[in-house]
């Protein structure tokens, strides 16, 4: 995302901090982060959406909203990143 504007506002440290852990969490950045906040504030909404049923063996239950989809993705991606191997010692 290029920067269009900079924009520098006080905020409380404590409400920082949350920040930052949750977007660290999420694999993220407090800037991308306020972006969206921003972008979910003044875009206008979409229309909503009805819940879609599901078909087949499965009709009892709901399919996941886009929401509850990313942010399984987003753990699944995170258990699955390949971790750098341990060095071992040589004795």
């Amino acid at each position: 995302m290029a920067a269009n504007a900079v924009v520098t506002f006080r905020i409380d440290a404590s409400l920082l901090a949350a920040l930052k852990d949750k977007v660290r969490r999420e694999g993220s950045t407090v800037s991308a982060a306020i972006v969206d906040l921003v972008r979910s504030n003044v875009q206008p909404r979409p229309r909503a959406m009805r819940p879609r049923r599901t078909i087949g063996m499965f009709t009892d239950f709901e399919a996941p909203d886009l929401d509850e989809l990313l942010q399984l993705r987003r753990g699944l991606s995170r258990r699955w990143k390949p971790r750098p191997a341990a060095k071992r010692k040589r004795g």
